[in-house]
């Protein structure tokens, strides 16, 4: 027991008080994810065994329409809590209850006008009517729960907000599973109705919390300070859709379903690298808007060095161990997706340098910017792969997406420093620091196209690791 408790406290006296409270909030937020995440990915075999080809696809683009459903219906309201938390403070719980009660008004006229179109969009869509109803919704329940999560975030309850992410996806998925079984015909309703009704609970859950929290009111100088906020945000979240999802269409129109997926699984690989961009990212940006609010530049600037080695060491185990996923998660005919799984990688790694200059911008309000260079990447995107897919095959578009977010993280970096006129991080110290980490990459590359032996293979990348896991996190400053 003595030595355990020894053994905490050296660690803690390296890593520091302020990076274990970081920690400790991301890897809330990181099991959390990573939970969901694996449960996408141990559904897929069951689902693809209870339903039909036709019937999964219905599912898919049920989930679209929650998705871009949400986007429009919710005004981008979830992410005005945590600046009006952490600007304000004071009648939260009014700030809360006026933006809850304007968003279920906007919701019942944008229901209304929905409905009256609901044949030609259905049709527009090719989806049955009841179907892209529910997925409506779903989405109008979904925009509280959103909230919910982000007033957990941004008040360092990472712990509640873990557990209630987490019980949502697991109720869901046995709800589905089980629901899909009993059902004879269209089981896709299965799902649909779980999602239906999970949402529903939490979503009543989430609105007595929210009353719990104060005295319900409506002032509309809160519901002004949200729209200012989050209305410029809403090309910028559909544009992110772009981003994430329109590579995959473009290779489905231009060389076919097998490329497409592929990329899809080569993405899903990699993109296990933005779920650790994005937890930590939720536990970074209360600290940073915690020392921001007090000017605290220098400390913002140590944390931001010690936030990118976390970042940097997570993207090379991946790159390093890619191989070793691949294996597990599938059999030899998806082994041609294992290249594409580094550039993927590193496009996550862009992911959180934008990240870290677009929560200035948050912070201040600027989201109009946001949007803008979100809008003007997607646009980028979009070019990239529609002129590069047909000359050189799927794997052009991993490179297209790395290059888009890179410009996304230089359109932020210009907008951060030059248009917003902050004190931003330095970048000196943390470009060496990636630079390491595209040297470890590159060594690596180089010998797995030479080396046959994977024993040795093997032996080499444990070597790359312990080096890098020394350079990143355990190396004193």
């Amino acid at each position: 027991m003595n030595i355990i408790v020894k053994t905490k406290g050296y660690l803690r006296k390296i890593i520091g008080k302020e990076n274990i409270e970081f920690i400790s909030h991301a890897k809330n937020y990181m099991t959390a994810t990573f939970f969901t995440k694996a449960l996408a990915f141990i559904s897929v075999p069951i689902f693809t065994r209870l339903l039909t080809p036709d019937e999964y696809g219905v599912l898919a683009i049920f989930t679209s329409i929650i998705s871009i459903a949400t986007i429009l219906m919710g005004l981008n309201f979830h992410g005005s809590v945590a600046r009006y938390y952490h600007e304000k403070e004071k009648n939260f719980g009014q700030f809360i209850s006026s933006n809850i009660l304007f968003l279920f008004l906007f919701n019942i006229f944008s229901f209304s006008l929905i409905n009256l179109f609901k044949k030609e969009i259905s049709t527009l869509i090719n989806i049955k009517v009841d179907i892209f109803m529910i997925a409506v919704i779903v989405a109008i329940f979904n925009i509280p729960i959103n909230m919910f999560l982000s007033y957990f975030q941004t008040s360092k309850q990472s712990d509640k907000y873990s557990f209630l992410s987490v019980s949502k996806s697991v109720l869901i998925l046995v709800i589905s599973i089980v629901w899909v079984y009993l059902l004879s015909e269209q089981r896709y309703f299965g799902k649909i109705y779980a999602n239906l009704v999970v949402s529903g609970v939490i979503f009543i859950i989430a609105i007595i919390y929210f009353i719990k929290l104060g005295k319900p009111k409506f002032k509309f100088k809160y519901v002004k300070y949200s729209l200012l906020f989050g209305v410029p945000l809403i090309p910028h979240a559909l544009s992110n859709f772009i981003l994430s999802y329109f590579d995959r269409i473009a290779i489905n129109q231009l060389t076919g379903s097998l490329d497409t997926g592929l990329y899809s699984f080569a993405y899903n690989v990699g993109m296990i690298m933005n779920v650790v961009v994005m937890a930590m990212n939720k536990a970074w940006v209360p600290m940073f808007y915690d020392n921001l609010k007090e000017n605290n530049y220098n400390k913002i600037n140590s944390m931001a060095i010690n936030y990118s080695k976390y970042i940097f060491f997570a993207a090379i185990s991946l790159i390093l161990f890619s191989k070793e996923i691949v294996m597990i998660l599938a059999d030899k005919s998806y082994y041609a997706a294992l290249d594409l799984v580094p550039i993927i990688i590193l496009s996550s790694v862009f992911i959180f340098f934008y990240t870290l200059f677009a929560n200035y911008s948050f912070y201040r309000k600027k989201t109009a910017l946001i949007s803008t260079a979100t809008l003007l990447a997607g646009a980028i995107n979009i070019g990239l792969n529609y002129w590069l897919i047909p000359k050189f095959g799927y794997i052009a578009a991993a490179y297209t997406t790395l290059f888009s977010y890179i410009v996304l993280f230089i359109l932020h970096y210009i907008n951060a420093r030059f248009i917003v006129g902050e004190r931003v991080i330095k970048l000196k110290k943390i470009v060496i620091d990636f630079l390491i980490l595209i040297l470890g990459t590159a060594i690596y590359l180089t010998l797995i196209s030479t080396i046959n032996i994977y024993l040795i293979l093997l032996i080499i990348k444990s070597i790359i690791f312990i080096v890098m896991l020394y350079y990143f996190i355990l190396k004193s400053e």
